[in-house]
């Protein structure tokens, strides 16, 4: 994918998210949420291109989680509000292994209020799918059109349609 299709696309969702007040900066809890939500959004548009165009590069919640602020408490406080597993039996030495299934759990609870949003900004799912089908590799561009029955298409629009899960 063309890193400025991305870059834009997260910019403008950010925007939406700031309207909507996904964006939150009152406390250090709402500012690891907002955090945590850009790197949702980075997972959702990783697999959705894996289901659209078998394109999935499978980076580490960690590593797209590598230069954020991201508040440990405040964390810990999201991923138990997320899930009712106990961490117990996942802690390592170093904590490594903790922190990431912290952000999974926390990420995967923020899939819902994302999808709301983004359905809300775009109009419905259907416009939603096209926002995001439209971030396809702009040199093969003129040959693809998202609405085009395809599996490809099929699985991104199933995909965003049941909510990014």
């Amino acid at each position: 994918m063309e890193l400025s299709n991305q870059a834009e696309r997260a910019e403008e969702c950010w925007g939406h998210f700031q309207k909507s007040g996904l964006a939150g900066q009152e406390s250090n809890l709402a500012r690891t949420a907002s955090v945590l939500r850009l790197v949702t959004l980075a997972r959702i548009y990783e697999e959705f291109s894996g289901f659209a165009w078998d394109e999935n590069p499978e980076t580490s919640i960690d590593y797209l989680a590598e230069n954020l602020a991201i508040d440990p408490v405040a964390l810990g406080i999201l991923a138990a509000r997320a899930t009712s597993d106990s961490f117990d039996d996942t802690c390592d030495e170093d904590g490594f292994q903790l922190r990431e299934l912290a952000m999974v759990y926390s990420s995967n609870a923020q899939r819902k209020e994302i999808y709301a949003c983004l359905c809300a900004a775009y109009g419905d799912d259907y416009m939603l799918y096209s926002r995001m089908s439209r971030t396809y590799p702009s040199s093969d561009r003129d040959s693809f059109d998202e609405f085009d029955v395809a599996p490809g298409n099929c699985q991104g629009l199933q995909y965003v349609q049941g909510g990014f899960c």
